[in-house]
């Protein structure tokens, strides 16, 4: 039992519940589960295997549109492709000070009376 509530706590949202009845609470449970295996039924339907939150997500922000613009927005092909975190390459980068301070271009460095916020 408490595997179950604990699933609904995590899969189901109810923010408020809006009757004190047991009977209120019980018809909002019953509304949710059936929300919920709705957004299932319709994720199998379109072979979507992506996250049920998204098409949640989607489904609020195109309510009020037909089901044609619901199900271009769900497969639309993304814009920008990340390339993650890059590490840092911290030989190159002690290569590329090393080399500045061989040649001198980091001289103004030596002087402890420069302040570049003060010139």
């Amino acid at each position: 039992m408490e595997t179950f509530f604990k699933w609904m706590k995590q899969h189901l949202t109810f923010k408020t519940f809006y009757g004190k009845s047991e009977n209120a609470v019980c018809n909002q449970i019953w509304v949710a589960l059936i929300t919920y295996c709705l957004h299932v039924l319709l994720q199998e339907q379109l072979q979507h295997n992506g996250p049920l939150l998204e098409i949640k997500k989607t489904l609020q922000n195109l309510l009020f549109k037909g089901f044609d613009a619901f199900l271009r927005s769900l497969f639309r092909q993304p814009t920008r492709f990340s390339r993650g975190r890059r590490k840092q390459n911290w030989e190159e980068e002690f290569r590329v000070i090393e080399h500045q301070f061989t040649e001198g271009e980091v001289s103004h460095l030596d002087d402890l009376t420069y302040d570049p916020m003060f010139n």
